[in-house]
């Protein structure tokens, strides 16, 4: 097998004509250009896109329903579609998709145990019962589901659906308020706020009648001691007081006369007063 050159892969990356699914459509050109065989070019553009050189195959891409891969998510929405009693062409119309290809879909499904048989179909009696019985709330929501499905032998699921379809077609033509939800949903969430509302308002009750009964506690009464000495100098008949804290801070001085008997004297004496 001829080895490929850096020259003849560079070719091959930058003349690739890619389809919108990223599949290289000249094969036949650049094998010709390049004298190698179809299969040899197809095989190096695959390892070529393998390893991130060209865009990797994405079919799901393709604007062709029929080459286009099914996803996941079709999947889901053809099962959910089904199971609410739409038809395969309604569901074709909803994919973009042939009727065929959504009907081999649905059984290859149920053939690999991806999906239940299909429900049973709906009868002209069955309808019939529906819309003689089906009833609106004031915003125009069916709000008896539950007695739909008991009186035509449906599930709850299946008759959402065709009620859908009914009003799709005109069958029915009572069709809910826009911006607007059922009464039963409008209830349900009422009640809901009521008792939330209510167990906050409990709540606060209660801890506001906590509050009033809990004893007022008195004032805190501190006291603090001071510690002052006092020198009292007597020079002439004149007593001078003077007040100092124990680190020696003078506060305040106080000078008066003594009495008579005391005028010629000096002395100084020295005092601590703890108050």
């Amino acid at each position: 097998m001829k080895a490929w050159t850096t020259k003849e892969i560079q070719y091959l990356i930058k003349n690739a004509l890619l389809a919108e699914t990223n599949e290289v459509l000249n094969l036949q050109e650049m094998a010709k250009k390049l004298n190698r065989t179809v299969q040899s070019v197809r095989n190096k553009v695959y390892n070529l896109q393998r390893d991130g050189d060209l865009p990797k195959v994405q079919r799901e891409l393709a604007i062709d329903s029929y080459k286009r891969p099914w996803t996941e998510r079709e999947d889901k929405r053809l099962l959910a579609m089904r199971n609410q009693g739409q038809t395969y062409l309604e569901i074709a119309n909803e994919l973009e998709r042939t009727v065929t290809s959504v009907s081999n879909r649905a059984a290859r499904l149920i053939k690999n145990n991806k999906a239940k048989p299909l429900l049973a179909s709906w009868t002209a009696d069955q309808i019939s019962v529906l819309i003689d019985n089906v009833k609106f709330d004031e915003n125009g929501f069916v709000h008896n589901y539950e007695e739909l499905a008991r009186l035509t032998g449906m599930k709850y699921s299946q008759v959402q659906g065709k009620v859908q379809r009914l009003r799709k077609i005109g069958k029915i033509t009572v069709m809910p308020i826009e911006g607007t939800t059922n009464v039963k949903s409008k209830e349900a969430m009422q009640r809901f706020n009521d008792q939330r509302f209510a167990h906050v308002r409990q709540k606060e009750n209660s801890d506001l009648k906590k509050e009033m009964n809990e004893p007022k506690s008195n004032p805190e009464i501190t006291s603090k001691h001071l510690t002052v000495i006092i020198t009292t100098i007597v020079i002439n008949g004149i007593q001078t007081d003077q007040y100092f804290l124990p680190n020696g801070e003078l506060l305040a001085i106080k000078r008066l006369t003594p009495p008579a008997s005391n005028e010629s004297a000096n002395q100084s004496i020295t005092k601590e007063i703890i108050s």
